[in-house]
């Protein structure tokens, strides 16, 4: 008898179980959950789980699908006159869905990736889960083009969940609520010329609710899958809806996101077409900030953000385009930190499941400056304004200051502080820094012999 219980549990251990959210929800309840739950109007969470955001620092944007397989920019590289691609020539959309039958990574080792991120100073990863063009990197139930229709329903997104969770990196989900596969979403461009944009409604008043309605269903189906069978996730990152005159559920939406995953956070790109009704518990940035950077704060003090831009030519694989120099990789990262914000590069991984050549030495070089600087930037806080205090960036850590003397600035501090510092230290070398304090400003130049780093660190410690 007891041998027959012992077979009956190693039976039972070897059947598949049904996937759940972090709330004991599976696809078919979550889906069913939708149809009744309570829309509430959105607020940044509280969840004291969530709150490792604001000090993350730095997070890996991953680019990732059929559009690898010619080296074309995800999804926009159907449509002609596409401003930032001027010198790409378009992919007919027919062209364009062929590659699915050609996207066969065979050499895809997610752990390689997320330990070279890791060993780089990277604290989570966010991969495009789904991009406009409706392409899904699972096996998904709901849609044309996904890996169990053209990959015999392998999972691209499972070995980077685990590999994640395995090295002590969190885990986001890009995904993207148009969907230009899907035949019930309206193209708002005419002939897929991007010069041709469509304004208005897209459908007639008297259908529009209810077409996107239709949708609506289809993307719930998609997200209950995400949110129920890889476990805790920790961002979901939306990138629009571009579906004028609409309810678009987004109080339900936030409702039920918070139900099936009490401690996500969530971007703000889930469109809610109501005036004054905002979404999202952070806010973003895109490479034109870049520009902007050195010019001050582009939140209020307190409001979560991030800085996401291309790492190497465009946000998905680019061949032969060249990592941005290390200097302006830290530059960015800390202009980012010193208000408040994260920074989330993007690189875009080879059809053949390896990252394109590049990313592993810009990696190791990233890494040997956060090996020496990463307290600085990472697990940090702000200033309200530092440019009121200081000549170069500053970030904190309790009583401690960083000051940041980036490959551009000059080698001098000043400071204004009400104190005198215990300890004033370069943190590449460990030793300690002349200064000077008199009537409230602290002066500190670095010996040129000394500076070499893309960001010479000044660690300033107070009582």
């Amino acid at each position: 008898m007891k041998k027959m219980l012992l077979s009956l549990s190693a039976l039972l251990l070897t059947l598949p179980m049904k996937a759940q959210s972090p709330s004991g929800y599976n696809e078919q309840e979550a889906v069913s959950l939708m149809k009744t739950i309570q829309g509430t109007p959105f607020e940044r969470t509280t969840h004291p789980e969530a709150q490792w955001y604001p000090k993350a620092g730095l997070g890996l944007f991953i680019h990732w699908g059929i559009h690898c397989v010619t080296g074309t920019d995800p999804s926009w590289s159907m449509l002609s006159n596409v401003p930032w691609l001027k010198n790409d020539p378009p992919v007919k959309p027919q062209k364009y869905y062929k590659l699915a039958e050609e996207f066969q990574p065979g050499r895809y080792d997610a752990e390689k990736w997320v330990l070279a991120a890791k060993n780089a100073g990277f604290q989570y990863v966010v991969i495009t889960a789904k991009h406009h063009d409706g392409y899904c990197l699972w096996p998904t139930n709901h849609g044309t083009y996904n890996t169990k229709n053209y990959m015999q329903g392998r999972d691209l997104l499972r070995p980077l969940v685990d590999a994640c969770r395995k090295y002590g990196l969190r885990i986001g989900l890009y995904f993207s609520p148009r969907d230009w596969s899907n035949p019930d979403y309206p193209m708002p461009f005419k002939d897929h010329d991007y010069a041709q944009q469509i304004k208005g409604n897209r459908y007639p008043d008297g259908t529009n609710q209810r077409q996107f309605d239709k949708f609506f269903d289809y993307t719930v189906g998609q997200l209950s899958e995400l949110l129920t069978r890889y476990g805790k996730i920790d961002v979901i990152w939306f990138d629009g809806i571009d579906w004028p005159g609409v309810n678009t559920h987004h109080e339900q939406l936030h409702a039920w996101l918070r139900a099936l995953q009490p401690e996500i956070i969530i971007n703000p790109r889930w469109e809610t077409n109501e005036e004054g009704k905002s979404f999202g518990d952070f806010r973003t940035e895109e490479i034109a900030w870049r520009k902007r950077m050195t010019e001050g704060r582009p939140y209020a003090p307190g409001v979560w953000w991030e800085f996401n831009e291309t790492w190497s030519g465009h946000w998905g694989y680019s061949p032969g385009a060249r990592f941005r120099d290390i200097n302006t990789v830290i530059a960015a990262l800390v202009y980012a930190r010193s208000y408040g914000g994260n920074y989330l590069p993007d690189v875009g991984p080879q059809p053949d499941g390896e990252m394109r050549p590049g990313f592993y030495d810009a990696c190791v070089q990233l890494g040997q400056w956060m090996d020496i600087n990463k307290e600085s930037v990472v697990g940090t806080s702000d200033f309200d304004d530092w440019n009121n205090l200081c000549n170069v960036p500053l970030t904190r850590r309790g009583s401690t200051v960083y000051a940041h003397l980036l490959k551009d600035l000059p080698g001098e501090v000043k400071l204004q502080w009400k104190e005198k510092p215990r300890k004033v230290v370069l943190l590449s070398d460990g030793k300690e820094v002349p200064y000077s304090y008199k009537k409230g400003q602290l002066l500190i130049r670095l010996e040129p012999s000394r500076r070499g780093s893309a960001d010479d660190v000044v660690k300033m410690v107070f009582e």
